[in-house]
């Protein structure tokens, strides 16, 4: 659970079939993340990053702050064209991280409040039920991610190809 970097990375493909990237892919780019109000850095001839904030809540309840990198990148297949949003959710993977360790640092004081001997069977559940809830809440989290990333694809595809039919795929 408590692991350096997050299991998996979230990747979502907005796909249209067989048309042409906009000449102004930029620019187009540029005023769909603003609207949400992100900015675009180029980051090659077709890739872009901005720095997506938002708040995770640890255990539930507590708030955290923090920026996730998106990656856009505009990909060109024989059959389709695709724009690809990759999220590596490293912040909120370290904010549900964080909360493992308090997690055991409860579990330690419950050990030592109830004794060394009796103590052992108190501090276990502690830490049993605390991961659970974590793992949850880490859950909870990386799906609302996940949700606000899809929407965020949607916004910044439809903005591409205006009135093209399209699909939004999870890759892994």
């Amino acid at each position: 659970m408590a692991r350096k970097e997050p299991e998996r990375t979230i990747v979502l493909s907005y796909q249209v079939p067989i048309g042409d990237l906009p000449v102004d892919a930029d620019e187009r780019i540029r005023e769909a993340l603003q609207a949400s109000s992100l900015t675009a850095i180029r980051d090659g001839a077709s890739n872009w990053r901005t720095s997506l904030p938002w708040q995770t809540r640890v255990f539930g309840f507590i708030p955290r702050d923090v920026d996730e990198v998106l990656a856009l990148s505009l990909v060109r297949r024989p059959d389709l064209r695709e724009l690809v949003v990759r999220c590596r959710p490293v912040e909120t993977h370290g904010a549900h991280a964080t909360g493992i360790a308090a997690v055991l640092f409860i579990a330690i004081s419950v050990w030592i409040a109830t004794g060394l001997l009796t103590g052992v069977a108190a501090a276990m559940t502690t830490v049993l039920a605390g991961a659970l809830v974590v793992e949850f809440t880490r859950q909870w989290a990386y799906d609302a991610l996940q949700r606000r990333i899809r929407r965020l694809a949607g916004d910044v595809g439809s903005a591409l190809w205006p009135g093209e039919s399209a699909q939004i795929i999870e890759s892994a």
